[in-house]
Protein backbone atom coordinates (compact mmCIF):
# COMPACT_ATOMS: atom_id res chain seq x y z
CA UNK A 1 0.00 0.00 0.00
CA UNK A 2 1.61 3.55 -1.05
CA UNK A 3 0.49 6.84 0.07
CA UNK A 4 -0.20 8.70 -3.60
CA UNK A 5 1.06 12.30 -1.56
CA UNK A 6 4.13 11.52 -0.13
CA UNK A 7 5.34 8.17 -2.31
CA UNK A 8 5.80 6.18 0.89
CA UNK A 9 5.47 2.37 1.76
CA UNK A 10 2.36 2.35 4.05
CA UNK A 11 2.37 -1.19 4.87
CA UNK A 12 2.36 -4.84 2.81
CA UNK A 13 -0.52 -7.16 3.01
CA UNK A 14 0.18 -11.05 3.70
CA UNK A 15 -3.24 -11.55 1.53
CA UNK A 16 -5.77 -10.26 -1.10
CA UNK A 17 -8.85 -11.68 -0.05
CA UNK A 18 -11.69 -9.32 0.80
CA UNK A 19 -11.92 -9.50 4.17
CA UNK A 20 -8.63 -8.81 5.04
CA UNK A 21 -8.19 -5.86 2.99
CA UNK A 22 -11.56 -4.73 4.21
CA UNK A 23 -10.56 -4.79 7.69
CA UNK A 24 -6.82 -3.09 6.91
CA UNK A 25 -8.92 -0.04 4.96
CA UNK A 26 -10.75 0.56 7.94
CA UNK A 27 -7.79 1.62 10.06
CA UNK A 28 -7.38 4.61 7.68
CA UNK A 29 -10.51 6.49 7.89
CA UNK A 30 -8.94 9.49 6.79
CA UNK A 31 -8.70 8.04 2.93
CA UNK A 32 -10.26 9.83 0.29
CA UNK A 33 -8.88 8.28 -2.92
CA UNK A 34 -7.39 5.17 -3.71
CA UNK A 35 -5.61 4.27 -7.38
CA UNK A 36 -5.76 1.11 -7.85
CA UNK A 37 -5.61 -2.09 -10.63
CA UNK A 38 -9.19 -3.50 -12.15
CA UNK A 39 -9.04 -6.19 -9.40
CA UNK A 40 -12.68 -6.33 -8.57
CA UNK A 41 -11.65 -7.91 -4.82
CA UNK A 42 -10.12 -4.15 -4.53
CA UNK A 43 -13.01 -2.35 -5.52
CA UNK A 44 -15.26 -4.60 -3.62
CA UNK A 45 -12.71 -3.64 -0.29
CA UNK A 46 -12.59 -0.23 -0.84
CA UNK A 47 -16.47 0.30 -1.35
CA UNK A 48 -17.13 -1.62 2.17
CA UNK A 49 -14.69 0.31 3.89
CA UNK A 50 -15.14 3.92 2.62
CA UNK A 51 -17.80 3.72 0.65
CA UNK A 52 -17.65 8.05 -0.17
CA UNK A 53 -13.79 7.81 -1.40
CA UNK A 54 -13.38 7.79 -4.95
CA UNK A 55 -11.49 4.71 -6.87
CA UNK A 56 -9.47 5.38 -9.86
CA UNK A 57 -8.41 2.69 -12.24
CA UNK A 58 -4.68 2.57 -13.34
CA UNK A 59 -4.44 3.92 -16.90
CA UNK A 60 -1.36 1.83 -17.80
CA UNK A 61 -2.99 -1.76 -17.11
CA UNK A 62 -6.29 0.11 -18.79
CA UNK A 63 -3.97 0.34 -21.77
CA UNK A 64 -2.15 -2.41 -22.09
CA UNK A 65 -5.00 -4.49 -21.27
CA UNK A 66 -6.62 -2.66 -24.37
CA UNK A 67 -3.59 -3.74 -26.67
CA UNK A 68 -2.99 -6.84 -25.44
CA UNK A 69 -6.76 -8.12 -26.36
CA UNK A 70 -6.30 -6.02 -30.12
CA UNK A 71 -2.53 -8.21 -30.44
CA UNK A 72 -4.24 -11.20 -30.17
CA UNK A 73 -7.11 -10.57 -32.69
CA UNK A 74 -4.23 -9.26 -35.23
CA UNK A 75 -1.85 -12.35 -34.77
CA UNK A 76 -4.67 -14.24 -36.18
CA UNK A 77 -5.81 -12.00 -38.62
CA UNK A 78 -2.79 -10.79 -40.16
CA UNK A 79 -0.55 -13.00 -42.20
CA UNK A 80 2.72 -13.22 -40.99
CA UNK A 81 4.27 -11.74 -44.24
CA UNK A 82 2.60 -9.37 -45.97
CA UNK A 83 3.06 -7.93 -49.45
CA UNK A 84 2.18 -4.76 -50.55
CA UNK A 85 2.83 -2.60 -53.70
CA UNK A 86 6.05 -1.59 -53.66
CA UNK A 87 7.55 1.78 -53.96
CA UNK A 88 10.72 2.10 -55.44
CA UNK A 89 12.43 5.41 -53.89
CA UNK A 90 15.44 5.47 -52.15
CA UNK A 91 19.38 4.94 -53.31
CA UNK A 92 18.41 1.29 -54.98
CA UNK A 93 18.31 1.16 -58.63
CA UNK A 94 14.70 0.29 -59.83
CA UNK A 95 16.30 -3.00 -61.99
CA UNK A 96 18.50 -4.23 -59.20
CA UNK A 97 15.18 -3.67 -56.46
CA UNK A 98 12.20 -5.42 -59.29
CA UNK A 99 15.05 -8.35 -59.83
CA UNK A 100 15.26 -8.79 -56.21
CA UNK A 101 11.40 -8.97 -55.85
CA UNK A 102 10.97 -11.03 -58.85
CA UNK A 103 12.83 -13.61 -57.33
CA UNK A 104 10.94 -14.25 -53.75
CA UNK A 105 8.40 -15.19 -55.71
CA UNK A 106 10.60 -18.59 -57.51
CA UNK A 107 9.99 -21.75 -56.08
CA UNK A 108 13.05 -23.20 -54.27
CA UNK A 109 13.87 -25.84 -56.96
CA UNK A 110 13.90 -22.65 -58.93
CA UNK A 111 16.27 -20.61 -56.33
CA UNK A 112 18.71 -23.19 -55.76
CA UNK A 113 19.44 -23.21 -59.46
CA UNK A 114 19.97 -19.81 -59.91
CA UNK A 115 22.13 -20.16 -56.64
CA UNK A 116 24.36 -22.39 -58.73
CA UNK A 117 24.94 -19.62 -61.39
CA UNK A 118 25.33 -16.96 -58.41
CA UNK A 119 27.68 -19.14 -56.73
CA UNK A 120 30.41 -19.62 -60.13
CA UNK A 121 29.91 -15.72 -60.76
CA UNK A 122 31.34 -14.96 -57.55
CA UNK A 123 28.70 -14.51 -54.97
CA UNK A 124 28.89 -15.75 -51.38
CA UNK A 125 26.86 -17.65 -49.64
CA UNK A 126 25.29 -14.44 -47.82
CA UNK A 127 24.49 -12.42 -50.57
CA UNK A 128 22.62 -15.15 -52.68
CA UNK A 129 20.59 -16.19 -48.94
CA UNK A 130 19.36 -12.42 -49.27
CA UNK A 131 19.05 -11.70 -53.03
CA UNK A 132 16.99 -14.99 -53.50
CA UNK A 133 15.56 -15.15 -49.58
CA UNK A 134 16.50 -18.15 -48.97
CA UNK A 135 17.06 -19.13 -45.81
CA UNK A 136 21.08 -19.61 -45.11
CA UNK A 137 20.78 -23.11 -43.24
CA UNK A 138 18.28 -24.49 -45.75
CA UNK A 139 20.74 -23.08 -48.56
CA UNK A 140 23.52 -25.04 -46.71
CA UNK A 141 21.06 -27.98 -46.64
CA UNK A 142 20.72 -28.08 -49.82
CA UNK A 143 24.04 -27.21 -51.46
CA UNK A 144 25.70 -30.65 -50.31
CA UNK A 145 23.03 -32.74 -51.91
CA UNK A 146 23.98 -33.95 -55.03
CA UNK A 147 21.33 -33.56 -58.43
CA UNK A 148 19.40 -36.71 -57.65
CA UNK A 149 19.30 -35.58 -53.41
CA UNK A 150 17.80 -32.53 -54.69
CA UNK A 151 15.87 -33.90 -56.74
CA UNK A 152 13.81 -35.79 -53.92
CA UNK A 153 14.06 -33.40 -51.58
CA UNK A 154 11.64 -31.07 -53.70
CA UNK A 155 9.04 -33.42 -54.66
CA UNK A 156 6.08 -33.62 -52.37
CA UNK A 157 4.85 -37.13 -50.80
CA UNK A 158 2.01 -36.97 -53.94
CA UNK A 159 4.66 -36.85 -55.98
CA UNK A 160 6.76 -40.07 -54.54
CA UNK A 161 3.78 -42.10 -54.49
CA UNK A 162 2.97 -41.77 -58.31
CA UNK A 163 6.49 -42.05 -59.13
CA UNK A 164 6.30 -45.48 -57.07
CA UNK A 165 3.65 -46.68 -58.63
CA UNK A 166 4.62 -46.28 -62.13
CA UNK A 167 8.01 -47.97 -61.64
CA UNK A 168 6.03 -50.82 -60.25
CA UNK A 169 3.94 -50.63 -63.61
CA UNK A 170 6.03 -50.43 -65.92
CA UNK A 171 8.51 -53.30 -64.60
CA UNK A 172 5.14 -55.31 -64.90
CA UNK A 173 4.45 -54.25 -68.27
CA UNK A 174 7.70 -55.64 -69.31
CA UNK A 175 7.59 -58.12 -67.78
CA UNK A 176 3.78 -59.33 -69.23
CA UNK A 177 5.69 -58.58 -72.23
CA UNK A 178 8.55 -60.97 -71.98
CA UNK A 179 6.37 -63.66 -70.58
CA UNK A 180 4.20 -63.47 -73.58
CA UNK A 181 7.59 -63.41 -76.01
CA UNK A 182 8.67 -66.83 -74.00
CA UNK A 183 5.51 -68.30 -75.69
CA UNK A 184 2.59 -68.16 -72.73
CA UNK A 185 -0.54 -67.93 -73.61
CA UNK A 186 -2.94 -64.74 -72.34
CA UNK A 187 -4.58 -67.05 -70.26
CA UNK A 188 -1.26 -68.06 -68.62
CA UNK A 189 0.44 -64.31 -68.39
CA UNK A 190 -2.95 -63.66 -66.52
CA UNK A 191 -3.28 -66.35 -64.16
CA UNK A 192 0.46 -65.69 -63.09
CA UNK A 193 0.48 -62.73 -62.67
CA UNK A 194 -3.14 -62.27 -61.00
CA UNK A 195 -4.47 -60.07 -63.55
CA UNK A 196 -7.59 -59.95 -66.56
CA UNK A 197 -6.56 -60.74 -69.94
CA UNK A 198 -8.12 -57.40 -70.81
CA UNK A 199 -5.55 -56.21 -68.69
CA UNK A 200 -2.54 -58.13 -70.53
CA UNK A 201 -4.28 -57.37 -73.92
CA UNK A 202 -3.61 -53.46 -72.78
CA UNK A 203 -0.29 -53.98 -71.80
CA UNK A 204 0.93 -55.69 -75.17
CA UNK A 205 0.33 -52.72 -76.82
CA UNK A 206 2.75 -50.23 -78.50
CA UNK A 207 0.52 -47.72 -77.44
CA UNK A 208 -0.18 -48.33 -73.67
CA UNK A 209 1.69 -45.84 -70.86
CA UNK A 210 1.88 -46.27 -67.29
CA UNK A 211 0.42 -43.62 -65.98
CA UNK A 212 -3.51 -43.83 -65.27
CA UNK A 213 -5.59 -41.75 -67.75
CA UNK A 214 -7.26 -39.77 -64.82
CA UNK A 215 -3.57 -39.24 -62.96
CA UNK A 216 -4.46 -35.24 -62.55
CA UNK A 217 -8.22 -35.05 -62.97
CA UNK A 218 -9.92 -33.15 -60.43
CA UNK A 219 -11.95 -35.70 -58.36
CA UNK A 220 -15.16 -34.85 -56.27
CA UNK A 221 -14.21 -32.71 -52.65
CA UNK A 222 -16.00 -32.05 -49.45
CA UNK A 223 -14.76 -28.64 -50.04
CA UNK A 224 -16.08 -28.24 -53.52
CA UNK A 225 -19.20 -26.09 -52.99
CA UNK A 226 -17.19 -23.58 -50.68
CA UNK A 227 -14.69 -23.26 -53.17
CA UNK A 228 -15.80 -19.89 -54.68
CA UNK A 229 -16.19 -18.05 -51.30
CA UNK A 230 -12.53 -19.49 -50.20
CA UNK A 231 -10.83 -18.19 -52.98
CA UNK A 232 -12.98 -14.64 -52.32
CA UNK A 233 -11.21 -14.98 -48.64
CA UNK A 234 -7.84 -15.86 -49.83
CA UNK A 235 -7.67 -12.96 -52.08
CA UNK A 236 -8.92 -10.77 -49.41
CA UNK A 237 -6.01 -11.68 -47.43
CA UNK A 238 -7.51 -13.99 -44.68
CA UNK A 239 -5.93 -16.41 -42.56
CA UNK A 240 -6.53 -20.17 -43.26
CA UNK A 241 -8.14 -20.05 -39.56
CA UNK A 242 -10.33 -17.34 -40.08
CA UNK A 243 -11.62 -19.21 -43.59
CA UNK A 244 -12.49 -22.79 -41.71
CA UNK A 245 -14.30 -20.95 -39.25
CA UNK A 246 -16.31 -18.88 -41.61
CA UNK A 247 -16.78 -22.30 -43.89
CA UNK A 248 -17.66 -24.65 -40.95
CA UNK A 249 -20.20 -21.63 -40.16
CA UNK A 250 -21.64 -22.83 -43.22
CA UNK A 251 -21.81 -26.45 -43.22
CA UNK A 252 -18.14 -27.56 -43.84
CA UNK A 253 -17.83 -30.90 -42.15
CA UNK A 254 -13.93 -31.82 -43.63
CA UNK A 255 -10.72 -31.37 -42.43
CA UNK A 256 -8.36 -28.35 -41.79
CA UNK A 257 -5.61 -30.34 -43.49
CA UNK A 258 -7.79 -30.11 -46.94
CA UNK A 259 -8.24 -27.01 -47.02
CA UNK A 260 -4.86 -25.83 -46.48
CA UNK A 261 -3.65 -28.33 -49.33
CA UNK A 262 -6.24 -26.32 -51.54
CA UNK A 263 -4.57 -22.92 -50.64
CA UNK A 264 -1.21 -24.17 -51.03
CA UNK A 265 -2.16 -25.86 -54.49
CA UNK A 266 -4.34 -22.52 -55.63
CA UNK A 267 -0.96 -20.03 -55.03
CA UNK A 268 1.37 -22.39 -56.98
CA UNK A 269 -0.88 -22.75 -59.47
CA UNK A 270 -1.93 -19.16 -59.79
CA UNK A 271 1.85 -18.59 -60.41
CA UNK A 272 2.63 -21.04 -62.81
CA UNK A 273 -0.28 -19.72 -65.04
CA UNK A 274 1.25 -16.01 -64.71
CA UNK A 275 5.25 -17.44 -65.47
CA UNK A 276 3.94 -19.32 -68.69
CA UNK A 277 1.89 -16.39 -69.91
CA UNK A 278 4.62 -14.36 -70.33
CA UNK A 279 3.10 -11.36 -67.63
CA UNK A 280 5.73 -9.21 -65.69
CA UNK A 281 5.62 -10.32 -62.59
CA UNK A 282 4.30 -7.05 -60.00
CA UNK A 283 7.03 -5.52 -58.11
CA UNK A 284 5.82 -6.12 -54.19
CA UNK A 285 7.88 -5.74 -51.03
CA UNK A 286 7.04 -7.63 -48.36
CA UNK A 287 6.45 -6.38 -44.20
CA UNK A 288 6.71 -8.53 -41.29
CA UNK A 289 3.57 -8.57 -39.04
CA UNK A 290 5.73 -7.97 -35.90
CA UNK A 291 6.57 -4.34 -37.43
CA UNK A 292 2.89 -3.74 -38.41
CA UNK A 293 1.98 -4.69 -34.71
CA UNK A 294 3.90 -1.73 -33.68
CA UNK A 295 1.67 0.67 -34.66
CA UNK A 296 -0.73 -0.66 -32.01
CA UNK A 297 1.92 1.08 -29.72
CA UNK A 298 3.43 3.60 -31.70
CA UNK A 299 2.91 6.56 -34.31
CA UNK A 300 3.96 5.28 -37.78
CA UNK A 301 6.59 8.20 -37.43
CA UNK A 302 8.40 6.41 -34.65
CA UNK A 303 8.08 3.23 -36.31
CA UNK A 304 11.98 2.30 -37.91
CA UNK A 305 11.05 0.80 -41.12
CA UNK A 306 7.74 1.76 -41.86
CA UNK A 307 6.53 5.04 -43.92
CA UNK A 308 2.98 6.02 -44.08
CA UNK A 309 2.43 5.18 -47.59
CA UNK A 310 3.14 1.90 -46.61
CA UNK A 311 0.72 1.50 -43.42
CA UNK A 312 -1.93 2.99 -45.91
CA UNK A 313 -1.55 -0.12 -48.65
CA UNK A 314 -2.08 -2.30 -45.40
CA UNK A 315 -5.13 -0.66 -44.31
CA UNK A 316 -6.52 -0.99 -47.86
CA UNK A 317 -5.66 -4.66 -47.95
CA UNK A 318 -6.72 -5.65 -44.42
CA UNK A 319 -9.54 -3.04 -43.28
CA UNK A 320 -9.99 -4.36 -40.02
CA UNK A 321 -6.68 -4.13 -39.12
CA UNK A 322 -7.07 0.04 -39.98
CA UNK A 323 -10.39 0.09 -37.24
CA UNK A 324 -8.37 -2.10 -34.86
CA UNK A 325 -5.43 0.92 -34.81
CA UNK A 326 -7.84 3.71 -35.18
CA UNK A 327 -9.77 2.10 -31.43
CA UNK A 328 -6.72 2.15 -29.73
CA UNK A 329 -5.57 5.64 -31.09
CA UNK A 330 -9.43 7.48 -30.38
CA UNK A 331 -8.70 5.61 -26.64
CA UNK A 332 -5.10 7.20 -26.14
CA UNK A 333 -6.67 10.37 -27.35
CA UNK A 334 -9.77 10.23 -24.69
CA UNK A 335 -6.73 9.52 -21.81
CA UNK A 336 -4.36 12.36 -22.64
CA UNK A 337 -7.27 14.95 -23.18
CA UNK A 338 -9.09 13.63 -20.31
CA UNK A 339 -12.34 13.34 -22.13
CA UNK A 340 -14.29 11.41 -20.14
CA UNK A 341 -17.46 12.20 -21.65
CA UNK A 342 -15.85 10.77 -24.79
CA UNK A 343 -15.86 6.84 -23.44
CA UNK A 344 -19.52 5.80 -24.06
CA UNK A 345 -19.14 7.01 -27.53
CA UNK A 346 -16.17 4.90 -28.30
CA UNK A 347 -17.46 1.56 -26.03
CA UNK A 348 -20.55 1.94 -28.43
CA UNK A 349 -18.11 2.29 -31.42
CA UNK A 350 -15.87 -0.66 -30.60
CA UNK A 351 -19.31 -2.51 -29.75
CA UNK A 352 -19.82 -2.08 -33.36
CA UNK A 353 -16.47 -3.85 -34.63
CA UNK A 354 -18.52 -6.92 -33.51
CA UNK A 355 -14.94 -8.36 -32.76
CA UNK A 356 -14.56 -11.20 -29.65
CA UNK A 357 -11.26 -9.95 -28.25
CA UNK A 358 -12.47 -6.20 -27.97
CA UNK A 359 -15.66 -7.54 -26.71
CA UNK A 360 -13.65 -9.13 -23.94
CA UNK A 361 -11.71 -5.62 -22.82
CA UNK A 362 -15.16 -3.87 -23.11
CA UNK A 363 -16.94 -6.15 -20.67
CA UNK A 364 -14.15 -5.83 -18.52
CA UNK A 365 -14.16 -1.93 -18.42
CA UNK A 366 -17.89 -1.33 -18.29
CA UNK A 367 -17.57 -3.76 -14.80
CA UNK A 368 -15.40 -1.17 -13.28
CA UNK A 369 -16.72 2.04 -15.61
CA UNK A 370 -16.81 4.72 -12.68
CA UNK A 371 -13.71 3.98 -11.83
CA UNK A 372 -12.25 3.65 -15.98
CA UNK A 373 -13.67 7.14 -16.09
CA UNK A 374 -12.06 8.83 -12.73
CA UNK A 375 -8.60 7.37 -14.24
CA UNK A 376 -9.16 9.28 -17.42
CA UNK A 377 -10.98 12.59 -15.28
CA UNK A 378 -8.07 12.76 -12.44
CA UNK A 379 -3.98 12.60 -12.61
CA UNK A 380 -3.63 9.90 -10.17
CA UNK A 381 -2.11 6.36 -11.36
CA UNK A 382 -0.53 3.15 -9.88
CA UNK A 383 2.95 4.08 -11.01
CA UNK A 384 3.88 4.52 -7.28
CA UNK A 385 2.76 0.77 -6.46
CA UNK A 386 4.54 -0.86 -9.37
CA UNK A 387 7.67 0.57 -8.92
CA UNK A 388 7.63 0.16 -4.93
CA UNK A 389 6.54 -3.51 -6.37
CA UNK A 390 9.64 -4.01 -8.33
CA UNK A 391 11.48 -2.72 -5.23
CA UNK A 392 10.48 -5.65 -3.23
CA UNK A 393 11.23 -8.15 -5.61
CA UNK A 394 14.81 -7.18 -5.53
CA UNK A 395 14.79 -7.90 -1.59
CA UNK A 396 12.56 -10.81 -1.60
CA UNK A 397 15.32 -12.42 -4.33
CA UNK A 398 18.01 -11.39 -1.85
CA UNK A 399 16.71 -13.25 0.75
CA UNK A 400 16.50 -16.31 -1.36
CA UNK A 401 13.05 -17.36 0.42
CA UNK A 402 14.94 -18.10 3.73
CA UNK A 403 13.10 -15.16 5.36
CA UNK A 404 9.47 -15.12 6.75
CA UNK A 405 7.22 -12.93 5.15
CA UNK A 406 6.98 -10.72 8.39
CA UNK A 407 10.78 -10.60 8.47
CA UNK A 408 10.38 -8.95 4.78
CA UNK A 409 7.89 -6.48 5.52
CA UNK A 410 10.00 -5.34 8.15
CA UNK A 411 13.21 -5.18 5.87
CA UNK A 412 10.84 -2.83 3.21
CA UNK A 413 9.15 -0.64 6.11
CA UNK A 414 12.47 0.01 7.82
CA UNK A 415 14.12 0.94 4.81
CA UNK A 416 10.94 3.22 3.54
CA UNK A 417 11.71 4.80 7.50
CA UNK A 418 15.84 5.35 6.27
CA UNK A 419 14.95 6.47 3.40
CA UNK A 420 12.44 9.30 4.60
CA UNK A 421 13.68 10.37 7.88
Amino acid sequence: MINIDNHRIVDILDSRELENVTDWLKKYPNIQVVSRDGSLIYNNAITQAHPEAVQVSDRFHLLKNLTDHCKDFLMKYLHTRISIEADFVGNMDLEEKSLQLQNRLLTLEAKMEKAKELLQVGFNKHQICKQLNIDFYVFNKLIRMDKDEQKAYFKNSGQIKHEEKTTRKLILIDEVRKSHNSGHSMRQIAKEFEISRQTVSRYLRDDVIAIHGSYGAKRKSILDPYVNEIDVLINQGYTCNRIEEIIRQKGYIGSSTLLRHYRSKLKKDLYEEQQSSGDKVQNTEILNRSLLLKALYNPVSKIKNLSSAQLEKVYNKYPMFKKIIDLVNRFKAILKCQHAESLDKWIADAIALENREVFSFIKGITRDLTAVKNAIQYDYNNGLAEGSVNKLKVIKRIMYGRCSFEMLRKKILRRENCVFN
